[in-house]
């Protein structure tokens, strides 16, 4: 009994992630590049805020660390191309190739700070009747569950860095350049890309996070920002657009069982059609990406190193036809064991009350001893107690055995009396 109730609190203080990560830096065949490594290790804590964010108004978006696949998938000229070209529904972006994008994001990231070095910033060359444009696009990834309300706000800093410094080149190249009247800033489209399965519910433009804009609207800037939801598209949807982006997202969709399910069953084939024909820039962002799922997922280090060794010899229908996702549902697993700490802290608090309760009869013993009375060891708060704790053994499924010998070990009650409580207290099914 007294092993169930250790072993079910142990649980509780060690986690799967915190022992992934102390083995993260074992050697083993395959290694992600070391900088997801380092997020990942971040991201535990900052996994633990996202269920507490709605209610939590305190959450500050500069400890906001994003999932390692926010720093893969944009690294990526073709990827970010399919994604813009195929997935934005801006027309502007309909004849986009990958030579037409530039990364600029380093440029930006001594301005931005250490929260925003998983972002990118992209510079994208647009053919325009008579020359061509630069427009600068912002991609960010929301991959939590829940949503981030200050995504706009965020933009808008992004927005303002990239202005500011556009102004600083244009008055270096010719002085006073940004004050004449027909000075243009470039424009920039800001498109959060959202791993969620929620429905995105923040405010889609930045007066939104405006306070008292009634009457004074017209002084507030403003803007909105374009949202692609990954579970706004079916696995059969995206197969249609047949590129590796498609395969991305497909793979960004797994969030439960059910989902790797509807994955196996209906893309089995297409999976290795797209992954046989993908250049090995995108294969290794296949790899990272495949590496965040498995930590998602509590799989092992080693394990998920042979996984994806595995692939690179069988292919990915090999390596998804092999897995096993039945421990995969994370916000699950993230209840029960919120669900374990609350019983831990609940038994915690009944055996202090018990405590209590057995050193007010200890005294009172002694005090009827002295004037030679017999104790009756009665009392209305450990009648109490001993309810209660036998009705939390009762939801934790213990028998009625393993009841009594709870109340021995750990309580102190004699077998008697321990006999005599779940007698008279055990609840009958």
């Amino acid at each position: 009994m007294k092993k169930t109730l250790d072993k079910t609190i142990s649980c509780i203080r060690e986690t799967p992630e915190e022992k992934n990560t102390e083995d993260k830096m074992t050697e083993g065949r395959y290694s992600p590049d070391e900088s997801t490594i380092e997020e990942e290790t971040v991201n535990e804590s900052a996994a633990d805020r996202d269920g507490a964010r709605e209610e939590d108004d305190s959450y500050s978006p500069a400890a906001h660390v994003r999932d390692a696949n926010s720093r893969t998938i944009f690294r990526s000229r073709q990827l970010t191309c399919q994604f813009l070209r195929d997935y934005s529904g801006l027309s502007i972006f309909s004849d986009l190739q990958p030579e037409d994008i530039e990364d600029v994001t380093d440029h930006y990231r001594a301005f931005l700070g250490v929260e925003f070095e998983a972002d990118t910033v992209k510079k994208v060359r647009i053919r325009v009747p008579g020359g061509e444009r630069d427009v600068f696009v912002l991609p960010l990834i929301e991959h939590k569950s829940n949503v981030d309300y200050d995504v706009a706000m965020q933009l808008f800093r992004y927005m303002a860095v990239i202005w500011y410094d556009y102004k600083k080149q244009q008055d270096g190249l010719k002085k006073g350049s940004s004050g004449r009247k027909g000075f243009r800033y470039p424009p920039i489209i800001p498109i959060v890309y959202y791993e969620g399965r929620a429905e995105w519910t923040a405010g889609m433009r930045l007066s939104d996070r405006i306070g008292l804009s009634d009457g004074i609207k017209e002084y507030i800037p403003d803007f909105t920002y374009k949202v692609v939801r990954v579970h706004g598209y079916g696995n059969e949807e995206l197969k249609k657009k047949h590129n590796e982006m498609s395969l991305v997202m497909m793979i960004n969709r797994i969030q439960s069982p059910e989902d790797y399910t509807e994955f196996w069953e209906t893309s089995r084939d297409y999976v290795d059609e797209i992954y046989d024909g993908t250049p090995e820039e995108i294969r290794g962002v296949y790899r990272e990406i495949l590496w965040s799922l498995f930590q998602k997922m509590n799989v092992p280090v080693e394990e998920a190193r042979e996984k994806l060794a595995e692939m690179e010899e069988s292919g990915m229908g090999y390596l998804f036809e092999n897995a096993n996702f039945d421990g995969m549902n994370i916000q699950a697993e993230r209840r029960n064991r919120a669900e374990l700490a609350a019983a831990k802290q609940e038994l915690d608090v009944a055996k202090q009350e018990l405590d209590v309760v057995k050193q007010e009869l200890e005294a009172e013993k002694r005090i009827r001893e002295a004037e030679g009375r017999e104790l009756k060891q009665t009392s209305v708060t450990l009648t109490h107690v001993l309810c209660q704790l036998i009705a939390i053994c009762q939801s934790e499924k213990l028998s009625r055995e393993e009841t009594i010998e709870c109340l021995q070990e750990r309580y102190g009650l004699d077998a008697g009396n321990a006999v005599s409580a779940v007698e008279q207290f055990w609840e009958k099914e």
